[in-house]
This record gives C-alpha cells, structure tokens and sequence, in this order.
C-alpha cells in the first residue's frame, strides 16, 4: 500500500477510534494526546515515529472533536433530568429510522427553568414533517439513559427526549429545504395510485422511504440481500451524478461541475442526511473537486478521507451501523470487484463485473452483518445480479416522477407508470428469493471474528499486490 494511502487511512481510522474515546468524556485528556502527537511528528530525524505520531494526532483531533460536539452536557440534559414539562420550538433535523425524529431546538420553555435559547436537539417518536419543516410542541422533556435503545440516540446525536402531547408541524419554507418538501410529496403523489407495493418500493429506491412496505416484505429483502436498494446509498448517488453528467454532457465543464454539485446537494437535502449517503456525498464531492483540478481520484484515497469529512461534522456517527456497512462494502467493491470478474470472466463482462461487485460487497460486509445482526444473506449474489438491471431505471424514473410531480400529479402519474415494471421487477426478486429457506442463514455473534480473520487477510493481499492502490506522484513535465 502506496505511503499516501497508508497515511490517509491511519488519520481516518485513528480519528474513529478518537471519537469513540472521546465521546460524552472531558476534553484534556485528548489535548495532551494531540500534543504528545504533534510533538512526535516534528521529530523529523526518527522516520519510524511518524506513524504512531500521526495516530496519536488523529485518535487526538478525534476524541476532542467528539468532546466538544457530545450532546450529553447540553442545557437540555440538564434540564431533562427533572421532567419538566416544555413548550418547544424548532426544527426538524433529521428522521433516523426506528430511533424517530431529531428536532433542533431554538426555544424551550419548561417549567421551573424558564425560557432557554438553544439548549440542544430531542429525540421525538415516529417520522414528523420534513428535514428543515419548523414545528411547535408540548410535552414531556424524558433523560435518556446510557444503555440500549436510549444510548442509540444520545450517540445519534440527541441528549433527550419529548414525549409529545401537542404538536404543529409546517411545512419548510421557501429555499432548498422546501424544494426537497416539494419533490417528496410529488414523488408521494405520483406513486399512490401504483398496484400492490410497487408504489411503495419505488419510493424506498428513489428516496429510502419504506413506510409503505409490510414487515414481511422489509424481512424477505433483508434475507435475500437487497435491503441495501430501500437505503439510499453510494449506488443512487452514483445514478444520479452519472445521470446529471450525462444530460449535462453538451455544456462547458465547469458549469457541468457546478450542476453536479447543486444536484448533489439536493439529492442529500431529498433524502436526508443518512449515514451512507453522507459517506457517498463525500467521495462524490470529493470526485467532482478531482474532476475540476483535472485530476483522477483514487477510490480508496476518496473513501478514507470522505470518513474523515463526516466523523469531522458528526463524530457520533462512528457508531453507526449504516455507515460502517456502508464503508466497508465500498471497500471491498474497490480491492476486489475486479479480482472476481476476472475470476467469472466466462460470463458476459457486464455479469461478470455485476456479480464481482456483489460479492465483494457481502464479504466485506459480513463480520459486521454477523456482529450486529447474526444473519447473513446466503442468495444475496443472485439476487442482486437478477436485480441490478433495473435498479437504475427505477431510480432515475422515480426521481423524474417526484420532480414532474411538483408540477403536475397526472403528469408525474404518468412518469412512475413508465417506472413501475422496474420496481415490479425487484419486488418480485426480493419476495421471491427472501422466501427460500437457504436465502440466509443465523450464525453467532461471535462467529463474526472467525469471518473477519480472512476478510482481513484479503484486504492485505489486495493492498499489497494492487499497483493501482498506490499514490501515484504527479506526472514531470517535459524541460525546454
């Protein structure tokens, strides 16, 4: 592994391993790590203590910044401690599944502490409004404690939460926000009238909404592997920068660029501020600003420091499952796709690179899928080699569908009827391959330690044997 690579991923991953030290703990201890760091690194004469200075800055730079951006000292912790009851103003963060909503909190007036501007984010049950809609509540201001489904939400980011007894939501105002309101709700709209759960799946594709999609349907995804098509990642962000290059081909590059950038951003204000899709706008970002210096970013270059960016704004995200899923299968994508295709290359190359990208993925994914859920998805090759040629039409149709639903429901209808056989499509592959009794298989948690030695094994092999990995310096040009 080229020198450049190994330091990128030394600082990425020592600034992970810092947030979690650092996380809801006093920030001094991080300090004098930093600066015994920092003084190991001007050493210049010992080459050999660089290394372990440059972790020791990183696991320091990263145990402060989850110091000061921990969410256990906000006022409102404090506040919550009694279990006043709160008049709430603020704004909706972000929706994070099962752990509900996050709301930021620009006013709150709870009994026995007054008025207090800006105390700090709660948690509220269910999914309400959108990222960005204000809201105005009432309720019961809850402490979190610091196991099970309430650590989950203090590391997500919330330090208490609001049990709800009267609430008004609106909608964002004008602004990007409300734009992204606008093509949900057109999305929702054009895809009500779609049969079955067509409608439903479409949505989970384009924007990762899968409240429309039974308990069962949600399990046999889960057991054949596709789970990951209902979780907005690195794949739509691909489709869609590929989608807007392409239609953008005949413009300048630049302005090619900066209309990559915006749809970028919009996608992520859409979608949310997911984990995987934070980690897949930030290599996607970081490709664009390649592409602007006329430069080629390396994949595995991009993916350390796209970890680093989004550890940097939001450390409690380290514990996130969906973004350890998330960087390790692009990951393996990256070291070993290219290995299996050529291994599969008696099938088409289009098969071939398909199926080797799955693969890889769901090695690299496995210690973790055991580690967290004791499952592992034993068809998922198939059926995401079955799956994958309609993932982008779907996509991409879904998309069109939101934004022509803005303007018009019938037209908007129209473009999701176009969409529907793709989702039909996957529905039926999903359903019909979750339902085999070999689809998946339960293993130990523990069993992911057994797993993770060859993975990691592969991981050195591919490191060390791919040129292609190495920095490469920049080219010398030719003297007069």
């Amino acid at each position: 592994m080229g020198s450049g690579l190994a330091r990128i991923w030394i600082v990425a991953l020592g600034f992970a391993l810092g947030c979690v030290w650092g996380e809801g703990t006093a920030s001094w201890p991080f300090v004098v790590a930093l600066a015994a760091g920092a003084t190991l690194l001007s050493i210049r004469r010992r080459s050999v203590a660089r290394i372990p200075a440059l972790l020791a800055v990183a696991v320091g730079l990263g145990a402060l910044a989850a110091s000061v951006r921990s969410p256990f000292d906000a006022a409102i912790a404090e506040m919550a401690s009694s279990v006043p009851q709160c008049d709430v103003r603020g704004t909706v963060l972000e929706h994070a599944g099962g752990l509900g909503t996050l709301v930021a909190v620009d006013r709150a007036t709870c009994t026995g502490y007054g008025s207090v501007e800006h105390p700090g984010p709660v948690w509220i049950d269910d999914r309400i409004g959108y990222s960005g809609s204000p809201i105005r509540a009432r309720g019961w201001l809850l402490p979190l404690s610091d196991e099970g489904f309430d650590s989950a939400r203090r590391r997500a980011g919330g330090p208490a939460a609001l049990d709800v007894t009267e609430l008004e939501v609106t909608r964002p105002p004008v602004g990007p926000a409300g734009v992204a309101a606008a093509v949900r709700d057109g999305l929702a709209r054009s895809t009500q009238d779609l049969g079955g759960e067509s409608g439903a799946l479409l949505r989970g594709l384009t924007i990762g909404d899968t409240e429309g999609l039974g308990a069962a349907t949600v399990d046999r995804f889960r057991r054949s592997g596709l789970s990951h098509l209902v979780a907005v990642s690195g794949t739509n962000v691909a489709i869609v920068l590929g989608s807007i290059l392409v239609l953008a081909s005949r413009l300048p590059h630049k302005l090619r660029l900066v209309l990559s950038g915006l749809g970028l951003a919009l996608f992520v204000l859409i979608v949310g501020p997911e984990p995987s899709v934070l980690r897949a706008a930030a290599m996607g970002g970081i490709g664009l600003c390649a592409l602007a210096w006329g430069r080629r970013a390396e994949p595995l270059h991009a993916l350390g420091i796209a970890l680093l960016v989004v550890l940097a704004f939001r450390p409690g995200m380290v514990f996130s499952v969906g973004l350890q899923l998330s960087v390790a299968a692009t990951a393996g994508i990256v070291l070993w796709t290219t290995r299996l295709a050529h291994a599969l290359r008696a099938l088409p190359r289009v098969a071939a690179l398909g199926l080797g990208a799955t693969v890889a993925a769901q090695l690299a994914v496995a210690p973790l899928l055991v580690g967290t859920f004791g499952q592992l998805s034993l068809a998922s090759p198939v059926a995401n080699l079955m799956a994958m040629p309609a993932v982008a039409p779907a996509t991409i149709l879904g998309l069109a569908a939101g934004v022509v639903g803005t303007l018009s429901e019938a037209a908007g209808s129209a473009v999701a009827r176009v969409a529907e056989p793709f989702s039909a499509w996957i529905l039926l592959v999903g359903n019909s391959v979750g339902d085999l009794e070999w689809s998946s298989v339960a293993l130990p948690k523990w069993g992911a330690l057994v797993i993770a030695v060859p993975v990691m094994i592969a991981v050195g092999v591919a490191l060390r044997d791919d040129d292609r990995l190495r920095l490469q310096p920049p080219p010398q040009r030719p003297t007069a």
